[in-house]
């Protein structure tokens, strides 16, 4: 990318983050609604297939059921469609707190991608009832999963777990990179702190949404990681026991977890190929909302 085309992008990214409060923001009229909605459906059908070829885990028309949205502000690098989803406690009840579950910042973490896609399933068809506002993005690095071999980091190179905008990002982190990680490419933050489109959707949403809690699935060192305020540190999430990792500049853990007091919980699965049972899985689904009910609810957020 030019050094014009990504001042261009920050720029753009930045415009949206202050015009709108919205998750959705309006289009023009309604004849550009109806362009755009037209090439969003052809994006996701295209998504779902790249997405249940890649992962057998995945199903191209279990997949469509998902009725994915896609963000209207940012694509990937490859300009392929940034999807989320959102979920709400049925019977119109509200919600008791806004959990952002993030799925697939690394696109070779195939477990974490498919638990992730496998737990929305599971609020959708209502198999695990909620009491929370969920807004999950089953797939935040499409690009690198689509690759043949899939990568960590997204189409430009970029370790998107070290490109969010930590006040330390521009002091430390390529620093951090060269010196402690001895430039491995798999780790690399990018030019500049949110230089890339995904990461600055993801940011986008974190400002738009609030969440009470922020939870991402990663794999493979078997364990769970926190970051954030110290009362809302968890003991274990299903078979997985807290252990810190610690964070780096331009982690989500450090941006959002200790610059902006968000309880951010990682689970890290044993295996990046192999899935937990379905026992586990839906365990650990259960054990996430009870964990945001102990240990956040009750410390009275506003919501």
């Amino acid at each position: 990318m030019t050094t014009r085309a990504r001042l261009s992008t920050q720029i753009r990214w930045a415009l949206s983050v202050c015009i709108s409060a919205m998750l959705l923001p309006a289009t023009a009229n309604a004849e550009n609604r109806l362009h755009s909605h037209e090439n969003r459906s052809a994006e996701i059908r295209q998504f779902c297939e790249d997405f249940a070829n890649k992962l057998r885990t995945v199903d191209y028309e279990g997949c469509l059921t998902l009725t994915l949205n896609a963000s209207h502000d940012f694509n990937s690098v490859e300009q392929r469609p940034l999807t989320y989803k959102e979920v709400l406690p049925a019977n119109n009840q509200p919600p008791k707190g806004r959990i952002l579950f993030i799925g697939g910042i690394h696109g070779d973490e195939y477990a974490a991608i498919s638990v992730s896609y496998l737990w929305l399933h599971s609020l959708l068809k209502g198999e695990a009832e909620t009491d929370y506002h969920w807004l999950f993005l089953p797939l935040a690095n499409p690009d690198g999963l689509f690759r043949s071999p899939a990568t960590r980091p997204n189409a430009n190179g970029v370790d998107l777990n070290r490109n969010f905008p930590s006040p330390d990002w521009d002091e430390a982190a390529l620093q951090t990179w060269r010196n402690h990680y001895r430039k491995n490419p798999r780790r690399y933050p990018g030019s500049a702190p949110a230089s890339e489109p995904e990461t600055q959707w993801m940011v986008q949403l974190i400002e738009r949404f609030r969440p009470t809690a922020i939870i991402s699935a990663h794999a493979p060192y078997g364990l769970l990681d926190y970051d954030g305020p110290e009362h809302a540190q968890p003991n274990k999430i299903g078979h997985l026991k807290h252990r810190a990792l610690g964070t780096y500049p331009g982690s989500l853990g450090r941006y959002a977890g200790e610059h902006l007091n968000i309880p951010v919980l990682t689970l890290e699965l044993q295996s990046a190929g192999r899935m937990p049972s379905q026992a586990e899985i839906n365990q650990m689904l259960l054990d996430l909302e009870n964990w945001v009910t102990d240990k956040i609810e009750q410390q009275e957020w506003d919501l």
